[in-house]
């Protein structure tokens, strides 16, 4: 089961990671800007050394996919209960606003204040909500293979 757990795990985290890259890059594209940059900005935080490195937006997608699979980890490893889909898409999204609450009002501005400000705050939070969306989506889709949460009609049979 920790195998299986840590597997869905890693699959809900890069779903989550990957949503951001698609609407981060469409949203940059939209409002004109520099999609890379946020790349290059993540690189920045984490590894201030190559944030000039042709390698820096690489190196930031990296870092952003890494900690994707980790928040998803915990995520799953906190809820340690079976949970409705409802409820688990209720607990993604409240889960994720409050990662991004604390990244973008809290450590950002302390530590890469330039970050914040790369794209407007309702884009970003659109981001983190869409993280949410994608891993709970790959959590609930697992529900049939008896994985973490189960149908409403598993529920009165259990």
């Amino acid at each position: 089961m920790a195998n299986e757990k840590t597997s869905v795990s890693v699959a809900a985290g890069l779903a989550g990671g990957m949503a951001e890259v698609f609407w981060i890059a469409a949203a940059a594209m939209a409002l004109g800007a520099d999609g890379w940059a946020v790349s290059r900005a993540v690189s920045a935080t984490v590894v201030p050394g190559i944030a000039a490195s042709s390698i820096a937006p690489w190196v930031g997608l990296l870092i952003h996919f890494l900690l994707s699979i980790a928040l998803a980890m915990v995520f799953v490893r906190t809820l340690g209960r079976r949970l409705g889909a409802a409820t688990l898409f209720l607990a993604a999204l409240a889960a994720l606003a409050a990662v991004w609450a604390f990244n973008f009002l809290l450590l950002l501005p302390l530590i890469n204040p330039a970050f914040v400000s790369l794209l407007p705050h309702p884009v970003t939070l659109v981001s983190k909500l869409l993280f949410g969306v994608a891993m709970a989506s790959v959590l609930v889709r697992q529900a049939g293979h008896g994985f973490l949460i189960h149908s409403s009609s598993e529920k009165h049979h259990a």
